[in-house]
């Protein structure tokens, strides 16, 4: 049914329930399970603009992109203490657009299904679907499974 499922996660609940339904459906399928972390990229000028001027200037990626790792791994030791088999889940940071970088990376990759969070971090309470998911479901090239 399934080959590889991806499922983005930001360290929301939205994703975390995101992650439990892709879960289960390795466990039905035998599919390889995809763990993505997407943070947003930000310019050097953007860097420069802050008000904050520490000591040793460290730039926002490299901040955003070990918090993303922290994410990314903290999914990946989820999924595999529910059960999936260590060598059939991975998990990949990249930066960029959350939107555009996770229909990318599944059509690169060759996603067969997309699992994700209704609403993830960013998410305005009140509305029943985020932007991230909106633009994901209706520009994946795959089914996409909004939790």
């Amino acid at each position: 049914m399934f080959n590889r499922i991806l499922v983005p996660v930001d360290g929301s609940k939205g994703a975390l329930k995101a992650l439990d339904k892709a879960v289960g459906l390795q466990l039905l399928t035998g599919a390889e399970l995809y763990i993505l972390c997407v943070f947003k990229h930000h310019s050097l000028l953007e860097a420069s603009l802050s008000m904050v001027r520490p000591e040793k200037l460290e730039l926002p990626d490299d901040a955003l992109k070990e918090y993303a790792t922290e994410i990314a791994v903290h999914a990946k030791s989820q999924a595999v203490e529910r059960g999936v088999p260590a060598e059939k889940v991975r998990a990949f940071v990249k930066g960029g657009r959350p939107s555009r970088t996770i229909v990318r990376f599944a059509r690169k990759r060759e996603c067969d299904l997309i699992v994700i969070g209704a609403q993830g971090t960013s998410g305005e309470p009140g509305l029943l679907l985020g932007s991230v998911a909106q633009r994901v479901s209706g520009s994946a090239h795959c089914p996409t499974l909004v939790v």
